[in-house]
């Protein structure tokens, strides 16, 4: 979450596989890939990294916003934004003085959820896995000598639901959202804390400037994947992938570990 860049929203070309297709059944996981260090905790954003589900989060979304406060979300409102997770642009788009404002988070969030559940249940291809990616995490769920985690700017309903519809299994991975924290930082913070390693031994792989921003505040190496790759390198992500597979997450984190 989101599928906006800073001033306006991306048209995204159809580069995703339905869920369940070949493409994501990984083996990955009986072969050895001695560059996937045991000490290395491998955190993952969702939307635009493991997922595609762009038009529909965007729409429901919105539409959830404008349904509960009466504010739309413009390009311009979008571009103000400091911190990109659920539960901050609530809190920036509202202001301080916006009466009860958790019960209002709650209503957005009751909202949109019902929007992607009613969106998906007449498009079931609007949220996607990206090839590979539902073979990746299930290899690195296999692997007892790896650590996975993921954080994500959504809230824990929506982000569960998304992942669900997407094929993911995630169960018994540590999981941080914005359902915890307000910042993007904050919560790929709490996922390591929750997978019981230290934020200095972390990776994060993720689409968004934001999520770049937010490793640069915590010190940590960034994976940029996605559609936003030329975006990211712009910004001075140096390590950037076009796809995301078992052997290019291996390869790439050598060249991190050989840098540090």
């Amino acid at each position: 979450m989101f599928g906006y860049t800073v001033g306006y929203r991306e048209k995204m070309p159809t580069i995703f596989t339905r869920s369940g297709a070949s493409p994501n059944r990984g083996t990955a996981s009986k072969r050895n890939y001695p560059n996937l260090q045991m000490n290395t905790l491998i955190i993952f954003d969702v939307d635009g990294t493991l997922l595609d589900a762009t038009e529909i989060d965007n729409a429901s979304f919105d539409k959830a916003f404008q349904e509960t406060t009466g504010v739309a979300l413009t390009a311009s409102t979008w571009s103000q934004f400091k911190e990109v997770t659920a539960q901050a642009i609530v809190h920036q788009a509202l202001g301080d003085a916006w009466p009860d404002i958790s019960s209002t988070v709650t209503r957005v969030k009751d909202s949109f959820l019902a929007r992607l559940r009613a969106g998906h249940a007449l498009d079931p291809t609007a949220i996607r896995a990206f090839a590979g990616t539902i073979g990746l995490i299930s290899d690195l769920k296999g692997n007892p000598g790896l650590k996975v985690a993921i954080a994500t700017g959504c809230w824990k309903e929506t982000a569960y639901f998304k992942l669900e519809a997407a094929g993911f299994d995630f169960s018994g991975i540590p999981f941080a959202c914005a359902s915890d924290c307000f910042s993007r930082a904050e919560i790929i913070s709490l996922a390591a804390e929750r997978a019981g390693i230290p934020i200095e031994q972390a990776v994060y792989v993720g689409d968004g400037i934001w999520d770049f921003r937010a490793t640069q505040l915590l010190g940590i190496p960034f994976i940029g994947v996605g559609r936003r790759v030329k975006t990211l390198r712009e910004a001075g992500a140096v390590h950037t992938l076009d796809d995301l597979n078992m052997d290019t997450l291996s390869d790439m984190l050598k060249t991190i570990h050989e840098r540090m």
